[in-house]
Order: C-alpha cells, then structure tokens, then sequence
C-alpha cells in the first residue's frame, strides 16, 4: 500500500497504477501536481536551455510532466526529488533534442527581440544579461549544455553525476571545460 515518508513524499513503489483504488490515484495525482507545481521553475529552466522555439518549449514541457507523472512512483530515495526530477527532466529533453534535429529550424520574430524593451535600465541589463547567456548555452555542445544547466540548478558534483552517468571527476573535468567555452561565448558576445 501507499506509506508516507517524514519528508512527505510517498513511496509508490509497490502499487500498480491499475490496482491503485480511486482514493490512492486521486492521492498521487495531488501528490504529482504539488511535486510540479513546487519544481515548476526548475523544469522551466531545464526545457528553457534546450529549445529556443516556445510552441516546442511547450511541448517538452508537457513530455517533461508525463515522464514525472510515470516515474513518481519509481522514486526510491537514493536522491533527492529535485535532483530525480532533474534526471527525469533531462534525460526527457535530450530524447527530445534528438527527435528534433533532423528538422531545420526556424526562428521566430520574438526570439530576435530582447524582452524587457519598457522595463527601467537595471531590468534591462538584467534581460539583456540572461538573453546573451542563454544564447552562449545554446551554442554550447549536449553535454556541456546538460552540465552547465544542471550546475546552474545548484546541483552537486555527485548529483550531477548520478544524473549524467559519469563519475564525479569527469564531472569536474568537463564542466570546468564547459565553463571555459561559455566565457569564451560570453566574451565574444562583449566584443
């Protein structure tokens, strides 16, 4: 049966979705919909830096919330819900990125202009700051990308590893060399 943890996630791990009584699916469907609402920011960033086009920005999304809702009830607390989601995040937009690649791209009028153009000066600079970041991480290779993102979300070393598959000093080792790349972007971008 379902059994709630001192942390309040539940442990799902032993019911099936089919056996699950109408009480227990209405329980982890609010349970589901608290987990996304509380990470919201977080799989917004994670979809934000892998696909500029909003109406596919969306569609991760939602390939994002359905991949969670699946795998909720698979969390064994060997991490933590942030950084399972963002396992499960990631891992869902690189399948994503993958299906997308073969097709040209298209860009938008609204992904040319900077956001913010009635905003006071400091806001401004504040977008404009964001929007040249977010470009230099587009530029950025899969895997540096996935790093750079996943460090940006305040993530470990270890978690990173436990995300990527890699070992904690391959995570170093590659994302300080990310890092060097995306100043290198940053610093053309000044010039």
């Amino acid at each position: 049966m379902i059994s709630s943890t001192m942390h309040g996630v539940y442990d799902y791990r032993r019911v099936e979705f089919s056996s699950m009584s109408l009480k227990e699916r209405r329980e982890y469907d609010r349970f589901f919909e608290a987990t996304l609402s509380e990470h919201h920011g977080v799989i917004s960033r994670v979809v934000s830096s892998y696909e500029r086009n909003s109406a596919l920005q969306e569609e991760l999304y939602q390939e994002i919330s359905v991949a969670l809702w699946k795998a909720l009830a698979k969390f064994d607390h060997q991490s933590s819900l942030k950084t399972y989601i963002l396992s499960i995040a990631h891992k869902r937009a690189v399948s994503h990125v993958a299906k997308y690649v073969k097709e040209p791209r298209s860009v938008e009028i609204s992904e040319l202009e900077l956001p913010g153009r009635d905003c006071p000066s400091d806001e401004m600079t504040q977008s404009q700051r964001m929007s040249q970041l977010m470009a230099a991480i587009y530029q950025l290779a899969l895997g540096d990308r996935q790093l750079v993102t996943l460090a940006l979300e305040g993530l470990s070393y270890k978690e990173i590893a436990h995300i990527l598959g890699i070992s904690v000093s391959n995570v170093g080792v590659k994302l300080n060399r990310a890092k060097t790349k995306l100043n290198q972007l940053l610093e053309e971008v000044k010039v």
